[in-house]
């Protein structure tokens, strides 16, 4: 059974030699990703900021058929307002003039940033936003008897 601490890879870009068994359960995972459960609301909440709500708005249109309900939507809401985070204090970066020469402000926006970065990067994979997030919630779960045989009990070699 594939190793869930890895990175999980589609079946079209595996390039090592799988076993029926392995193929069959990356095959079902990747099923699993793109199986419709019934969606988010549509509309963005009214609390959001401008940048939120139109990430908000990408977000729900690139979903597909991840099974996330209304349940999610708070982490939801939470990923989108990290990125509207991320994004003014992108700009206002931008905007700064001799920032080199002032250590308080790269240190002010570089915490920004790693606080948004990790904060964006934990709840995209929370809910099912990158690749091996969508594959590793589908991936079927190893019994625990068959991992711990032998393989003289696996294959009744005597």
């Amino acid at each position: 059974m594939a190793n869930l601490a890895r990175k999980q890879k589609l079946l079209s870009q595996s390039t090592g030699h799988l076993r029926v068994v392995e193929q069959e359960a990356k095959y079902k995972a990747e099923f699993l990703a793109a199986d419709g459960l019934p969606e988010l609301q549509k509309t963005p909440p009214a609390h959001l900021d401008k940048v939120a709500k139109a990430e908000y708005r990408r977000i729900i249109s690139s979903l597909g058929k991840l099974p996330l309900r209304n349940l999610d939507r708070s982490e939801l809401e939470l990923y989108c307002t990290w990125y509207s985070i991320y994004n003014r204090a992108s700009k206002e970066f931008r905007e700064v003039k001799d920032i080199a020469g002032d250590p308080d402000s790269v240190n002010y926006y570089t915490s920004i940033f790693d606080k948004c970065t990790r904060n964006i990067k934990g709840l995209a994979s929370d809910l099912g936003l990158t690749v091996n997030s969508r594959l590793q919630m589908n991936m079927p779960k190893a019994d625990k008897e068959e991992e711990h045989k032998s393989l003289r009990e696996k294959f009744g070699i005597s």
